[in-house]
């Protein structure tokens, strides 16, 4: 090795520095590319006797200046911020139409009870009554319009959702090319690293997991691969995954994942694992925003038509008759599962949102539902309490004495708490029931899945937070009946088939459908119920100051009443009243001036307030109202739902001791338009999380993007040194030879 030598390594040296550097700023504007910087080396040193001289330098390598750790970072980073972007360019959609003063469900609902009240204050007008009738329909009209957005905007995710399986398969391809380009660059290299393919190879992987959050690991043949959820392939080093939108095989209404494998294997991807980027925020956003606005706003719906229509059937029309259903009600929606094995196998869910008449005849406790409802089977008697009827717990309170034969409880699970047991006035046991709410008020927004995982037995899970319950039983329809003393969902469940197949799966919504299929189920204004099917009257013989008020049917099963009616006559010397012309019969009924200055008295579905202090003799009638067509009491009860409170905020569980008490005090505490805001604010809150969310997110990728640039980046300013250094290397090199080139030519002199 000669001086020669030394300065051609020196100027080789200077020369790769050079391009290096050049390289370096041309790319300074290049997204995604990587500072490079030379690796320069000693050559080995030569030994003599006076030690190791020197031979020189070569250049080693050319690397990137990269961290993994910092890439790393940046990655977790942007695919939680383009998670939020997407979940929250979606919530918005659904906040605007929700929150809309014009377009929302809040004007209908105000219109609608307007409608109400103008027939509560004139019944007999026929074109006030079909205003009631046009709002009605207009209010249908709005929820069925809300529920179709929504549907709509679903559609548009699913939508999305396929167009991201394209664009991830698309990324994933490219991957794995540009990993076949790195290993054969690299081998043709001789092991040198492709910086530049690496490089792009980096932006590919940036903009996938943009789409879906994904862990990469490098091989050690340089490839590097890619992992999506709990560990699904991808990208493994040149060999690709693919993934395919599918429909879901519970529910035909959403689009799902499949992963495709190289030999054609279909894998079914669960939600669940499929988080973080676009794809991710898609997801998210269907499964805890859309399928719980679309839900509220059905229960919503659904409460509403329940409410309603259980106060217009126990009023009496313009015509004289029986009110009917206002509303046609919604059912609840059950999808067998796609895998299910048993195609004769059915579930089926119903809402019963019904009062029942517990009579208890000596040794049994005889339960009726109110009004009677053919389609049910019928409940057996029982020898004790509690017990639970479609889902409602009916119990003797704990400080209860026993009943006597013949006493009679009216249960109306929708009252508050302190008033949902109207004992009969002539009961004589000492007997106090209680009852759990209703299953409109114990209904939540939660979607559940029933899986049938062994014989005689299944499992109930709810979605919104996993929680889940066993039922077994003999039977099917036994361990379904069991599930029903654990949690009160709201719907009750049956099963019909000849018989389910373990590993059988059904998915229940109980409210999901129910703002698209609400309607009106009477368009003859004649037909809305504003009166009631009795009325009171005090006898003008009467010497005393006893009044008896309009009263209110609680039940209409024994209705009509008798053309002579039904007569109570004042015993003074007993402090009682008679009751003659009942049907069922009634006996005497206790009361006492002395003590209380009114009483409410209640029998065979009706109830009214006498107070005062009557004289012996004198009597109070109860009549059909014949031609009764000025009677408001309905339509006034009915334009009171707009502020009562209908619906409760949260569900709740009968799983413990603790949440069936809460059961037994809990009470509606929202109105529908309650509801409504409730749902509204959800969204909003829920807005507003995702908006705070993306920007701690988008401040974590530029805190790690700007930590990564300081290291990776092109710093022009370094750069120019750097072109100074080796331009002043390179000329320190060239010196050399020119003084070696002089020593030689003196050396050559010297012979001369």
């Amino acid at each position: 090795m000669s001086i020669f030598s030394i300065g051609v390594g020196g100027l080789n040296a200077a020369q790769s520095g050079l391009y290096t550097t050049s390289h370096n700023i041309s790319n300074a504007s290049t997204a995604g590319f990587t500072r490079q910087q030379i690796v320069q080396t000693t050559n080995t040193p030569m030994f003599t006797g006076s030690g190791f001289i020197g031979q020189g330098t070569n250049v080693q390598t050319v690397q990137r200046v990269y961290n993994k750790f910092l890439t790393g970072q940046v990655l977790n980073a942007q695919a939680g911020a383009s998670e939020m972007d997407a979940y929250l360019t979606q919530l918005n959609q659904i906040n605007n139409l929700l929150g809309d003063s014009t377009a929302g469900l809040a004007p209908a609902l105000s219109d609608f009870f307007k409608g109400v009240q103008d027939v509560a204050a004139n019944p007999s007008n026929i074109p006030a009554r079909q205003s009631m009738l046009s709002m009605g329909q207009a209010l249908v009209a709005r929820f069925q319009g809300l529920d179709a957005r929504i549907s709509e905007i679903r559609d548009g995710v699913n939508q999305q959702i396929t167009t991201e399986a394209v664009t991830i398969n698309a990324l994933a391809q490219q991957l794995g090319n540009m990993n076949q380009q790195i290993i054969a660059a690299q081998a043709a290299g001789m092991g040198q690293p492709a910086n530049d393919l690496l490089d792009q190879r980096d932006t590919i992987i940036a903009n996938l997991n943009k789409e879906i959050k994904v862990q990469v690991v490098e091989q050690s043949d340089g490839t590097m691969s890619a992992f999506i959820g709990s560990g699904q392939p991808l990208v493994v080093g040149t060999q690709v995954y693919s993934i395919a939108p599918v429909q879901a095989q519970d529910d035909p209404e959403k689009i799902s994942l499949a992963m495709t494998t190289p030999q054609g294997a279909k894998i079914y991807l669960q939600d669940s694992v499929l988080s973080g980027g676009t794809l991710g925020g898609l997801i998210s956003f269907r499964n805890e925003s859309l399928d719980v606005a679309e839900n509220a706003l059905g229960r919503v719906a659904l409460g509403l038509a329940n409410s309603f229509n259980d106060l217009h059937t126990l009023g009496q029309d313009l015509n004289g008759s029986p009110g009917k259903a206002f509303f046609n009600l919604p059912t609840p929606e059950v999808k067998a599962n796609a895998k299910n094995v048993s195609s004769a196998t059915v579930v089926s869910a119903a809402i019963i949102d019904s009062d029942y008449r517990v009579d208890f005849d000596g040794a049994n406790y005889n339960i009726t539902r109110v009004p009677a409802n053919p389609s049910l089977p019928v409940i057996p008697p029982s020898a004790t309490l509690p017990v639970v009827v479609d889902g409602v717990h009916i119990q003797l309170s704990t400080t209860s004495g026993a009943p006597n034969a013949g006493d009679v409880f009216l249960v109306r699970p929708g009252n508050p708490a302190s008033s949902r047991v109207i004992p009969e006035s002539d009961n004589t046991g000492a007997a106090v029931l209680e009852s759990s709410a209703s299953n409109m008020q114990a209904m939540g927004t939660s979607d559940y899945r029933l899986d049938y995982t062994a014989a005689g037995q299944f499992r109930l899970t709810r979605l919104s937070d996993n929680a889940f319950w066993m039922g077994n039983g003999g039977s099917e329809q036994a361990a379904l009946d069991d599930l029903a003393t654990q949690v009160q969902t709201g719907v009750s469940l049956s099963f019909s088939g000849t018989a389910a197949t373990v590993g059988d799966s059904f998915l229940i919504r109980p409210t999901r459908t129910a703002a698209r299929n609400l309607g009106l189920a009477i368009s003859d204004p004649t037909e809305i119920a504003a009166g009631m099917a009795f009325r009171t009257s005090a006898t003008l013989a009467n010497k005393g100051t006893a009044k008896i008020d309009a009263g209110a049917v609680l039940d209409n099963s024994y209705l009509p009443l008798p053309a002579t009616g039904v007569t109570l006559t004042f015993n003074a010397a007993l402090n009682q009243f008679a009751v003659a012309g009942a049907a069922p019969a009634v006996s005497n009924i206790a009361y006492n001036p002395a003590t209380a200055s009114s009483t409410t008295i209640s029998f065979n579905g009706l109830s009214f307030t006498i107070s005062g202090t009557p004289k012996d003799g004198d009597s109070f009638t109860l009549k059909p109202n014949s031609n009764g067509v000025s009677d408001n009491r309905t339509a006034q009860l009915l334009g009171g739902l707009q502020v009562a409170n209908s619906l409760s905020a949260t569900a709740y569980d009968v799983n413990s001791v603790s949440s069936t008490t809460l059961a037994f005090s809990s009470s509606a505490t929202v109105s529908f338009q309650g509801a409504y805001a409730q749902l509204i604010s959800s969204v909003g809150n829920k807005a507003r999380e995702v908006t705070v969310t993306g920007e701690a997110q988008q401040a974590l990728v530029d805190q790690s993007e700007n930590a990564r640039q300081s290291l990776s980046g092109v710093n022009l300013d370094e750069e120019a040194a750097n072109l100074m250094r080796y331009q002043q290397a390179y000329q320190a090199s060239a010196k050399m030879l020119d003084i070696a080139n002089k020593m030689f030519d003196e050396i050559l002199a010297l012979g001369r």
